[in-house]
C-alpha cells in the first residue's frame, strides 16, 4: 500500500475520536483548552502557503496521540491548506512502518505529505523532541496535564516551515 493509498483510507479527527469510549473522547475538549499556541505562532501557521496532507497513525485511548494530534488538529483549524486523515495503529504497523523503515513504531505516526503524496519535512513519532531527550517517568504527571504542547507546536512549526 502506498502513501496515497493510506492518506485516502484514513479519516477525519471527529470521526477517529468518535470510534473511542466516552473517557477517551472527554479528554479531547480538555487537552485542546491547554493549547497555549502564541499569536506569532498563529501567523506561522495561518501564513503558510504549502498544502500539506498529515496521515496519521494512532488509535483513541493512546495519551500521546490525544495530546500532540489535538495540536495538529489546531493546526488543520488555522490553515485550511493542511489536512489530517488518521488510519490505525494497526494499518500503521503492516504498511506505514515499513514505508517509513523504522524498528519500532510507536503513535501517533505523523507523516507530513506534499501534494502529490511524497513525504514532506520530519515525521513528528509519539512524542515532541525535548520530551523524548528527557527522562519520561521523571516528567509524566506534567507531560500528561500539557505542559509540553508547546513543544509539539514547535515541532509542528519546524515541520511544516
Amino acid at each position: 500500500m502506498e502513501l496515497k493509498d493510506l492518506y485516502f483510507a484514513g479519516v477525519n479527527f471527529e470521526a477517529f475520536m468518535g470510534a473511542g469510549i466516552k473517557s477517551e473522547r472527554d479528554r479531547i475538549p480538555k487537552n485542546y483548552s491547554r493549547i497555549k499556541i502564541t499569536d506569532e505562532e498563529i501567523e506561522i501557521v495561518k501564513n503558510c502557503n504549502k498544502k500539506i496532507k498529515f496521515l496519521v497513525s494512532g488509535e483513541p485511548w493512546c495519551t500521546d496521540f490525544q495530546l500532540n494530534t489535538t495540536v495538529l488538529k489546531k493546526f488543520c483549524e488555522l490553515n485550511s491548506n493542511f489536512d489530517m486523515a488518521i488510519i490505525t495503529k494497526g494499518r500503521g504497523e503492516k504498511f506505514l512502518k515499513p514505508i517509513l523503515g523504522i524498528e519500532e513504531f510507536k503513535v501517533p505516526a505523523i507523516v507530513p505529505l506534499d501534494e502529490n503524496f511524497q513525504i514532506y519535512g520530519d515525521i513528528f513519532i509519539e512524542r515532541p523532541l525535548v520530551v523524548k531527550g528527557l527522562v519520561y517517568e521523571d516528567i509524566k504527571m506534567d507531560y500528561l496535564k500539557g505542559h509540553y504542547l508547546k513543544d509539539t507546536i514547535s515541532d509542528f512549526i519546524k515541520i511544516i516551515r
